[in-house]
Formats: C-alpha cells, structure tokens, sequence
C-alpha cells in the first residue's frame, strides 16, 4: 500500500472520558502524534453506571478518530464482562482495515487486546506505563492479574516500558522477554527555553495528583516547611494537581504558612509550560514513578530538578538537579537550601539538550522505526 497510509488502532486501560477526563491523557497525546503519519483511531470502552444500554461516542479530532463505547456497570463480574465484550464487539464492527494495534497499559485491559488482536490478526504493541511492577507491588500481585499479563503477552509482538527503571521492575514477570525502552514524550514546541536563569532559586513548583501511596506528599510539605522557616520565611511553593487540595490548604494553615504555598488546579500543557517557566526549580518526592513526564517537561524549559531516585531522575547527574533521599526530610531541606543560597548554578541550555531525547520528533521516529519492523514480519 504505497500510497495509502498506515491505520493504527490504539487501545488503553486509561484513557480520558467523560468519567474522568484526566486519566490516561498521556495515551490520547500519543494519539495526536502519531496521527500526522498515519491513519490513527482509538478505541477504548467504559462502564458508566448512568448507562442503561451501550452508548456510541464517536469523534472527530483533527487527524484524529476517537471511539468511546460506554455500557452499564454490573455488580454481577460475570456479567460486567459480558456487557464489556458487548461494547467491545460493537466497536470493531465500526472499524474496517487495521494495521497495527499499538495498546497502552496491561491490566486490567490485556485480555481485550488479545482479543482484538485475534480479530485483526495484525502486530500487537503494547507500552507500559503501569507502576504496578514496582517490588513493593508485585508481592502482593494476584496470581488472576499475573496470569492476565501472561495470557496478554502471548499475543504480543512486541513490548515496551517507558525507562530503563520500568523495564528492570518488569522482568521477573518477563524473565526471557526482550522488552525495549521508547520514553513518554514532551512537545518540545510548548515548553520552550525560559529566558531567565536565576543565580539564587526561591521559586518551587510541585506537580503531582498527591496520592499519598506513591507521589509522598506528607515528606513534600515537611521538607519545605522547614526549609522555609531556615531560610527565614524567603521561598515560595506552587503546587499542581488534578486532585482536591482542601486537606493540603489547612495543613498550611495551621503550620503558618499558608502566604507561601500556593494550590493551582489541573493544567493545559502551555500552562504546565509557563508555570515551569516562571519558577526555580521543580520539587518532586514520590516513593515511585516508571517515568515521570514533570521531569523532562522541567529539563525542556532549562529548569533544574529536586527529585528522589524515581523514574527519569534515577541516575540523575548534578548538571541536572539535586537528587534527594526518600523519607529524609534533612536532605531535603539540605537541597532547597542549597538552590536558594546560589551556590550551584545550572546551564539552562544544557538543561534543554539534555530534556530533547524526550522531545516529541525523537519518540515518534523511535515508535516509526518499531511499527515499520512489525509491517515488514507481517507482509
């Protein structure tokens, strides 16, 4: 088909609806980026307990085809899964020819994957994102979920994890698997180079959802507050999240400290963009992350980072930031200090340079390069 562009069908356990509009946005991006190339649909269905029979969203978007099936959520699992299957089934008879299914996200989705990957009988990508891999999960792991997996990667061609961290937690379950690192993307176009480069740092900007089972925000607020109360009450901190703050507002209440930080609702990518722009440095705890896309957001727009050993940031060098120890609000504390005294300075375009293998053209071409081997194995 020399003059006929690729379809690519894209599937997800997460992905944006009109249940919640935030999850899995990463994977609609992805979308969009791959839809220059090719001809790209998404596929993806929802139970939604307003739902009394299966309802069709079909859309437009730009280049872009997204198909949403939702259906009405049972208590009965038996009959979930059917109504599920039902909703599945009515989205294939809505496609035609599909090259390739490029998935995100194992559980709890796989089995669906391998469905539809039997349907097409086309190459079957899948990218994970997941932290459930992580050894303080995986413990705990379902031997249901593990075979899940397993019966899912039977019909895979392929799988991906994000970072080099991923693909290490990812190889107990895939101990002969061949798993390949292609990164999450940032569009290098949005966050461009700020224009100034502070000597002294005050400016602190967190953004995470604040879960405390992994972003850590309790180690957050404590490492500041004390290195705001040392610094003699100079420094400020801006936090990001899709998630309610209430509980976060009155702690700083009642710490005094309220004047200082500063609670911002979920943002658009030109937002994240501007605010990164108009800070110092970006603060990050989490106890875990298989990437963390805040981080190479931070690297694009040449500002440096304060982050555990998480994701990205595992084998961070001092050119890049100040890498801190978990739980250890000293060192953290030690590192704010640090940035606001002056004392190490930060190359702003080294910054840049470094955070472009992140840049939306060195992924695509990455996933262009993988999806044209699997075109050729199956011709």
């Amino acid at each position: 088909m020399p003059n006929t562009k690729r379809h690519i069908l894209i599937m997800s356990s997460w992905f944006p609806t009109r249940i919640d509009p935030y999850a899995g946005n990463f994977v609609e991006r992805f979308a969009h980026l791959l839809s220059d190339t090719y001809e790209v649909t998404v596929l993806h269905t929802m139970g939604d307990k307003n739902c009394s029979s299966i309802e069709v969203d079909d859309q437009q978007v730009e280049n872009l085809r997204i198909i949403r099936i939702y259906h009405r959520i049972a208590s009965n699992r038996f009959i979930h899964w059917w109504l599920q299957r039902k909703a599945l089934r009515k989205g294939l008879l809505m496609l035609d020819h599909i090259d390739l299914i490029f998935a995100h996200v194992f559980l709890p989705r796989a089995m669906q994957f391998a469905r539809v990957q039997r349907y097409f009988h086309v190459p079957l990508i899948v990218m994970e994102h997941g932290s459930y891999y992580r050894k303080k999960l995986r413990k705990n792991f379902l031997s249901l979920h593990q075979q899940v997996i397993k019966r899912g990667s039977r019909h895979t061609s392929e799988i991906v994890a994000v970072s080099n961290v991923l693909r290490s937690d990812m190889k107990p379950l895939f101990p002969t698997t061949k798993i390949q690192v292609i990164p999450n993307f940032v569009d290098e176009q949005i966050f461009t180079l700020r224009e100034n480069d502070p000597v002294e740092r005050k400016k602190f900007i967190h953004i995470s959802t604040l879960d405390k089972n992994t972003k850590n925000p309790v180690f957050l607020f404590d490492g500041f507050l004390n290195a705001y109360l040392e610094s003699g009450k100079t420094i400020s901190l801006t936090v990001v999240s899709d998630q309610n703050t209430d509980d976060w507002e009155r702690w700083a209440k009642l710490n005094s400290c309220s004047d200082a930080i500063t609670f911002t609702g979920p943002c658009e990518w030109d937002e994240v963009s501007q605010l990164l722009k108009e800070h110092d440095a970006l603060i990050l705890t989490s106890e875990y992350e298989t990437f963390s896309i805040v981080i190479a957001e931070a690297w694009l727009t040449g500002t440096p980072v304060i982050s555990t050993a998480v994701g990205i940031a595992a084998n961070m060098t001092e050119a890049l930031g100040i890498k801190i120890e978990q739980n250890n609000i000293s060192d953290l504390k030690r590192a704010i200090l640090t940035m606001v005294s002056g004392k190490v300075q930060y190359d702003k375009e080294f910054l840049r340079a470094f955070g472009m293998q992140f840049s939306k053209e060195s992924v695509k071409n990455q996933l262009i390069e993988l999806f044209n081997k699997h075109f050729i194995i199956y011709e």
